[in-house]
Formats: C-alpha cells, structure tokens, sequence
C-alpha cells in the first residue's frame, strides 16, 4: 500500500541523481512504510541490492546474506565483510547506472560494534563507481540522538538524513471513503498514520463492524498486536506492559509513574529511553513563554496511537473476550471512553490543518514556530509565532457536545498565565458554537471559529 509518498519518491530519486556516493539514513516509526516506500522506489531504478538486516549476531548475519541470489556463489560460506564488498563490487561491475543498496534495520548491524560502517565507507571511498546507500531503521529516538555518536568520524559520510513520517489524516480519509468524518477521526486516532495497521479494516465495512470483527474478534490479530508489538522489540515486557498501562491511563510524570508502579526511579528512565527509542513513547515540552512559573516540566506520553489504544482498552480486559462477545465487551469498554480517547488525537487533525494553510499563506500569520503550552491549570492546544513576534493560539473541543464562550475565557486565562498576548484566536470544534462565541466573533476580529466543514 502506498499511499501519499509521492514527496518522499522525489527526495529519492533527487538523491539517486546526485553525482558520487549518496549515503542517507531512513527511519522512521515501524510499520510507518519506509520498506513499502524504499521497493517503490527500486521498481523504476535499474539494479540494486536490499539486504534485510536481522537481530543477529554479525557471523549469523554474514552467512544469512552468503546465500541471497544477487551475490556472486564463490562467497565463502561464513564470509568477512571484505568479502561481502567484494561481491558487491563484482555484482556492479556491468552496471551503467547508480548502484543501489539498501540496508534495512541496519541499527542491528551496530548492536555489537562499529565493523559494518567502517567496512563500507572504506569501500565507498575505493569504489570505482558511485553508490547511493539507503540505511533503514525503525528506531527513531536512536538515529536521533545516538547513531551518530556510536559510529563516531564515519558519521561525517552520511549524506542527508530522511524521517519518513506517518501518513495524514487527509490520506485516512482518502482510503476509507466510506467512513462518516467522524469514524475518520477516531480511526485515525486508533490506527494513526501507520499504512501497515490500516490494511487490517475493511474499507466496505463501517467502523464499528471492523472494531468488532478485526480487533475485538478473539482470532484478530489486532487484538494482541499492540502487545506483540512491544513484546516484538524489548525483554521483560511485564515491565514495560506496568509502564505503558500507567501511561495510557494517564499516569505520565515521572513521580506518577513511580507512585504507581514502585519501579526506582533510575529504573524507570531507563526503561522509558527504551521506549522512546521505539517511537512507542515521546517526552513532551511546554512551548518556552514568559510564564515559566506556570508551565509543567516535560510529561511523557505514548505517542504510537494502536499501542496507545491497546493498552487503555485491550490490556486489562481481553480475558473478558473469552466469555462475552465482541458487541458487550465493546459497550462496557470502549464506547464510554473512545470520545475522550479521541479527544486527545484530535488536535493532530487540527494542527494538519493549520500547517496546510500556514504552507498556503491563509492564515494571519505566517508562522515559522509552533508548540503547545503545558501549564500547570490548563493547556493551551497550539502557541504559533512569527518572525515579527505576532502570535496566534488555538484551542481543539472534540468531547463537548459544543465550544461554549467560558471555553474562550478559559482559553484567554491560560495565555495570561503563560504571559502571552494573542493577536489571533482559533477555535476548533467538531460540535459548534454557542451564541456567545458568535457574538464575540462579531465584535471581536481576531476570533476564527472552525467546524468539521472546513477540515
């Protein structure tokens, strides 16, 4: 499935075009399609080799790609690297075009040393031909903010590094033409932008049906997937199962985590890094404003929605699913509780908007930053800022039935407490507003008022 890629094709194809050798880094959440996108884009690019990198050590690994049918057969049957840049060089030596290799999850390569990136930037810089080199990893928070130092100096050969980031609300919608707006937006809230779990709902049938029968169903694999997911990727997963339980119900400081789990404290952050590592959780900061005094420090949250969802509505209860059937289970569990899950994804929707009219110069401002406030009595959803200093603060009401004006006021006292003065106010909201808010906006030209409709 591909889907809403055709940017990250171009930034592919504008690599493959530049002269000598092109080394980028892909990554981005699993699931989130770099190897979907990645076989795309080698259908129309002449030849090339995909090495599939596995939680090995490096002699199994070695023997594993002995045996592909690209590399010459003289290979010794437990191969250095020497010998396995050897044949590729042999592989390439007839080629007219740009060699291609690709190198998905090679963050298993570095596990236990540097002796992958040293081998092939030495045989880069002897390669008689350029090569572009796509290394793939699913570990976000490790390409970020540990890759470079691990393999050190050979960093500086990395050409250009890509985040591919999941797939937009406006792609959700497009692919599941028949679902009303507002099954859109809670599944998209359940299944984020990850192409690989949309394949899992029936595009024919209505959300509900597919909550039923494709996650609720005792034999669908989305039931456990958020579970196997974490499972798939980490050891001792009755901690993390403690940890991300807390975080989906809202238990995301750190002092709230050790209050409920009595895990150290050290304990915990470690545990935590793992996590973020996996793109499963994120450490979130309040937007940096004058009313320091005000602000919470970082909370962190879980940021994959489906592992989100798993563990607020499936961990604790499946075993029901044993003993009641899917409609019972999904009245008793999830339907008091999946507008407020859904409140919490909606402002992603919104901010999508606001990008998209940022990027098309239609809004006030012409905004070059962008972040939410977290104080300590309220949040204020987006806090956008120009180069001039203007700023322009929005507030998201998913839950309400609709956006009252002591929502505004509310609003209005969370800037006075973060010390900003807004020139422009956006309200969202999937319900309406009442007649205060649309009185205010009469009087008041700053106020924007922003239903479903328009987004």
């Amino acid at each position: 499935m591909l889907i809403g890629r055709d940017s990250e094709i171009g930034v592919l194809n504008e690599y493959k075009r530049r002269s000598g050798n092109q080394v980028m880094v892909m990554y981005g959440l699993k699931g989130v399609g770099k190897t979907t996108l990645v076989r795309e884009f080698l259908q129309d690019s002449g030849d090339y080799i995909l090495f599939d990198c596995k939680q090995v050590y490096e002699r199994e690994q070695l023997y594993q790609w002995s045996n592909t049918d690209r590399l010459p057969l003289e290979l010794p049957e437990y191969p250095e690297y020497d010998d396995l840049f050897g044949a590729i060089s042999g592989h390439f030596a007839d080629s007219d075009n740009k060699n291609i290799l690709v190198f998905d999850e090679f963050q298993y390569l570095l596990k236990y040393s540097n002796e992958f990136t040293n081998h092939l930037f030495d045989f880069l810089a002897t390669a008689d031909k350029p090569y572009f080199v796509i290394l793939v990893s699913s570990s976000i928070e490790w390409v970020e903010n540990s890759m470079v130092g691990k393999i050190g100096q050979r960093a500086r050969g990395i050409t250009g590094f890509f985040k591919v980031k999941e797939l937009c609300f406006a792609d959700f919608r497009t692919y599941f033409t028949k679902f009303k707006y507002d099954e859109c937006v809670t599944g998209y809230a359940i299944l984020g932008g990850i192409p690989r779990l949309w394949k899992y709902f029936d595009k024919n049938k209505g959300f509900k049906d597919n909550i039923l029968h494709n996650i609720l169903d005792v034999s669908a694999p989305l039931l456990t997937y958020g579970e196997d997911f974490v499972a798939s990727e980490l050891r001792e997963t009755s901690v993390y199962n403690t940890i991300l339980w807390a975080l989906a119900n809202g238990k995301n400081k750190l002092n709230d985590l050790y209050a409920h789990t009595q895990f150290s404290r050290a304990k915990i952050s470690v545990y935590i890094k793992n996590l973020m590592e996996l793109g499963f959780v994120s450490k979130e900061f309040s937007v940096d404003t004058e009313g320091r005094e005000n602000t919470q420090k970082g909370v962190y949250d879980i940021c994959c929605n489906f592992v989100d969802f798993s563990y607020q509505f499936l961990f604790p209860y499946k075993d029901e699913l044993q003993y009641k059937d899917a409609n019972t289970f999904y009245n008793e569990h999830i339907r008091p509780g999946i507008k407020s899950y859904t409140a919490k994804y909606f402002p992603a929707i919104c901010k999508e908007y606001l990008d998209t009219q940022n990027g098309f110069n239609n809004l006030p401002i012409k905004y070059d930053r962008m972040g939410s406030w977290l104080g300590k009595s309220g949040t204020i959803d987006f806090v956008c800022r120009d180069a001039g200093g203007h700023v322009l603060i929005a507030l998201c009401n998913w839950e309400k039935p609709m956006m009252r004006f002591d929502d505004y006021e509310w609003l209005m006292f969370c800037a006075k407490q973060a010390k900003l003065t807004p020139d422009y106010v956006y309200l969202f909201s999937a319900g309406g507003f009442d007649d205060g808010l649309h009185f205010a906006v009469s009087s008041k030209k700053n106020i924007r008022l922003i239903t479903v409709d328009e987004l």
